[in-house]
């Protein structure tokens, strides 16, 4: 009986020592399972209501190694939300130097090395039903904050809910994204709750499983980013008029420190757009800002094959900046070839283009020219061009083509969109290709010299450009009929992963 009675007592003992240890760790907070704090889930156990911050993670990922606040800024958020949420410093590489985070804040870095593998992000949001993602340097004051922000995301119809911090005020915009011309136009939306997306220092909150969905969920700069890839898929965000959150620490207060945080931000935001595929911004001042090729690059697309540039397997037309070099380099010809007194005009696609639109054909990759093959040698660059390559004094290079008798006008050494020139030579009252050159295109064909008197003028490009006297009748003989209302790709018969038709209506 004395032995039993030892037992009884040391179970209980085991049982209040074990009561003991869950109260203290329940009140410190400790987390289990996918975050959520153990007095969160007695609270759940005993039948109380979910605490809505029990399901939020907080990721800092707006911060600099250089100068930052981020020790004060999460150990804000664990005070603010009570010991509820999740906090997380996000970056890309190790910081350095090493930040004192508190014991509760995990460190995520998100570029893999040698022997670190590549977070996923689906674990490590595993259970959460929102994400905030704040700058450095803001405060969080109480959790009744942070349960407004999440009331405001799950009682509203926008996607992402954006409050400002400190005492800036966030700006509204309207994002046009063209996804198949590489182009995002900015507009201003004052005094509207409902943006497309923000600029300035804000705290976004989004559904976890939205965030989730987003090819660069935490590329920076953060807002450009959310706005961006919100914008493709129709979202809107709310933005919280009142309750900003408070600030910390003045950042960057030095004249170096702000030119240093001002690079970084430009090299980000391009590499944003590189990833995004944006190459053109309109501005919401009207002002144009490109991100793509230029005379000093490679052109944005390789060796076209089959006819059917690389972009268009993307389900993207040509880049804008590559149409910005097509046209620079045709309205130089145009005034070459004029100032030597050559017989020229607008062939295939191009004159296409300049019927459609008075443009080049949004998925064109480059320029045709037809001239009389007799007028070559009055313009010294292309009798130059016969024998050798030349670069002329505005940087355009002139050289035959290795594919034939025809010439080629590129925008420069580097960057090789081009013009063609092609010769033709009037026998009977039909020019022929001189020279027999053949591209492989449907437009190279004979036809009657009738078209070419007298010679007609078009709008292309933004100048007038000679082209025959009857457009529809020439480009219905070198295409087929309808095709002036028809638009049709290149290669017709080549399977794409994107209808043109869908495409045409972005």
């Amino acid at each position: 009986m004395v032995g039993v009675r030892k037992v009884r007592t040391l179970v209980v003992v085991v049982v209040v020592c074990t009561v003991v240890v869950v109260v203290r760790q329940a009140g410190q907070g400790v987390w289990r399972g996918h975050g959520r704090g153990e007095e969160a889930e007695v609270r759940e156990g005993r039948g109380e209501a979910k605490d809505p911050l029990a399901g939020l993670v907080v990721l800092v990922r707006e911060f600099e190694t250089f100068d930052n606040d981020v020790v004060e800024t999460v150990v804000s958020v664990l005070r603010g939300c009570g010991g509820v949420c999740r906090a997380a410093v996000v970056s890309d590489q190790v910081v350095y130097p090493p930040l004192a985070l508190p014991p509760r804040i995990s460190s995520i870095v998100l570029t893999p090395d040698l022997l670190r593998p590549r977070p996923s992000l689906h674990q490590l949001l595993a259970g959460a039903a929102h994400v905030l993602l704040l700058p450095d340097g803001a405060r969080v004051s109480s959790s009744g904050q942070l349960q407004d922000l999440v009331a405001m995301l799950e009682g509203g119809d926008a996607q992402v809910v954006a409050v400002g911090v400190g005492g800036t005020p966030l700006t509204c915009h309207r994002y046009t994204l063209q996804v198949a011309a590489w182009t995002l136009t900015v507009a201003p939306a004052p005094q509207s709750e409902a943006c497309d997306a923000v600029s300035g220092r804000a705290a976004l909150l989004l559904h976890t499983k939205d965030l989730l969905a987003l090819t660069h969920p935490l590329s920076r700069p953060i807002p450009l980013s959310i706005g961006i890839q919100g914008a493709a898929r129709g979202w809107k965000v709310h933005v919280g008029r009142g309750g900003l959150l408070g600030e910390g620490r003045q950042l960057y207060s030095t004249e170096h420190l702000r030119w240093k945080k001002d690079g970084l931000d430009e090299e980000r935001r391009v590499s944003l757009y590189a990833a995004l595929g944006v190459k053109k911004v309109v501005s919401s001042g009207g002002d144009v800002h490109w991100y793509g090729c230029t005379r000093a690059t490679p052109r944005c697309f390789p060796t076209v094959v089959q006819d059917t540039p690389q972009y268009l397997h993307l389900g993207r037309w040509t880049p804008p900046c590559c149409l910005e070099g097509l046209r620079a380099t045709a309205r130089h010809v145009f005034q070459v070839l004029k100032g030597c007194r050559a017989r020229w005009w607008l062939e295939g696609g191009s004159l296409l283009g300049a019927v459609r639109s008075g443009d080049i054909i949004p998925w064109d990759y480059d320029v045709d020219i037809g001239i009389y093959a007799s007028d070559v040698d009055r313009c010294p660059a292309l009798k130059s061009a016969r024998w050798q390559t030349l670069e002329d004094g505005e940087g355009f290079v002139w050289q035959r083509a290795a594919e034939g008798g025809f010439f080629r006008v590129h925008y420069s050494t580097a960057n090789h969109l081009h013009v063609d020139i092609f010769p033709f030579t009037p026998r009977g009252g039909t020019m022929t290709r001189g020279g027999a050159w053949n591209t492989g295109h449907r437009q190279d064909v004979d036809f009657p010299e009738h078209f070419l008197r007298p010679l007609a003028a078009i709008t292309f490009a933004g100048v007038l450009a000679a082209a025959p006297n009857n457009v529809r009748d020439f480009l219905e003989l070198k295409f087929g009929p309808g095709v002036i209302e028809t638009p049709q790709y290149p290669n017709p018969d080549l399977q794409l992963p994107h209808n043109l038709t869908a495409l045409l209506h972005t």
